[in-house]
Order: C-alpha cells, then sequence, then structure tokens
C-alpha cells in the first residue's frame, strides 16, 4: 500500500522541518546562558537527567537490536512495536537532554592523553550522526508505516547501523564524562 502523494509531500515537509529544528534547537543550548539561581538541590535532581538519558539510549538500542532480529524472523508486528518503542524512547532523550541543557553549564571532559582523544572521537562522530539519523529515522519509520516496503528497507539498511551506533554512543559518551558532572 502506498501512501498518496498529497501524504507522501506532508510526511517529506514534516521530516525536513524537525531534522532542521532539532540541530537549531539544540546549538540554541550551547549560545543561551543556562538557567541561574537554582538550588543545590534541584541541581542534584537535575544532574540524573544524564543517567536517565543513557538509560533511554540504551533501552533505544536494545529496542532496534531486537526491530531487527524480528524483522529477519519476518515478525512484522513485532519489529514495528520495537521501533516505535526506539523512536519513542529517544524523543523521550530529545526533550530530556533539551530540558538538561537548558538548567546547566556544559560539562568538560578531564581526561587527558589519548583517552581525551578517543573520547573526542566518539563525541564527535556520535553528534555528527545524531543529527544525520532524524531524517533518516523519521523516513525509515514513516515508509514503513505507511506501507512502502521498498523504500523502507532500502532507507532502513543505511538507518539501523547509524541509528545504534548514536545510541550506544551516546551511553558511552555519558560514561566517560559521568566522573567529571560536579553533582
Amino acid at each position: 500500500m502506498k501512501m498518496p502523494a498529497a501524504n507522501q509531500k506532508a510526511v517529506k515537509r514534516f521530516v525536513w522541518t524537525v531534522s532542521i529544528a532539532i540541530p537549531l534547537v539544540v546549538l540554541a543550548l550551547f549560545l543561551i546562558p543556562p538557567a541561574e539561581g537554582l538550588s543545590d538541590e534541584t541541581l542534584k535532581k537535575v544532574y540524573w537527567l544524564p543517567r536517565f538519558n543513557a538509560l533511554l539510549n540504551a533501552s533505544a538500542f536494545t529496542c532496534l537490536l531486537f526491530s531487527l532480529f524480528s524483522i529477519r524472523k519476518g515478525e512484522i508486528t513485532k519489529h514495528r512495536n520495537l521501533n516505535t518503542a526506539a523512536l519513542s524512547l529517544s524523543a523521550l532523550f530529545l526533550v530530556s537532554y533539551v530540558i538538561f541543557h537548558l538548567l546547566t553549564q556544559s560539562t568538560k571532559f578531564g581526561g587527558q592523553g589519548p583517552i581525551r582523544v578517543v573520547y573526542l572521537s566518539i563525541l564527535i562522530t556520535h553528534i555528527l550522526l545524531s543529527v544525520a539519523i532524524v531524517p533518516l529515522a523519521l523516513f525509515s519509520y514513516a515508509r514503513g508505516l505507511m506501507g512502502d516496503v521498498v523504500r523502507h528497507r532500502k532507507i532502513a539498511r543505511m538507518t539501523m547501523p547509524i541509528w545504534l551506533y548514536v545510541t550506544a554512543s551516546g551511553v558511552i559518551v555519558y560514561l566517560m564524562i559521568a566522573p567529571y558532572y560536579p553533582h
């Protein structure tokens, strides 16, 4: 079942709007000063969010992996449900990430030498691919949901490994920077 041309245009417009808006919002987070005057008690609660974000990323990674296994076994409904869960977890991650960075200063990685190079390499590839994954994941999801199987498979073959990398590297970045959080 292929969706009507008008719907395809609307989906395409939505995906590109979201794909441009998200990186702009994230960039703005690093250009505007964080909230001031938060109590230590509030900051302690806020600094729980990176751990929560890592849990969301790990959960999305798990959903994606099981989604891949499911589709290889021909379990389309299970595959769709797991992708819906992964997309929902990624959206929740984004909301939590924005809240955290609205309220706090950026944390600097304190490691030196080779570990710093490893951290920065993972962080940079994570950031770049997280920008790329937004339209890839949304187009892949929409095409699968609308029954455009041929185009879904084509984009999903590129989307899945990138999305898996972004979710896994998000957890790794958290584990590497967590010791340097002030709270």
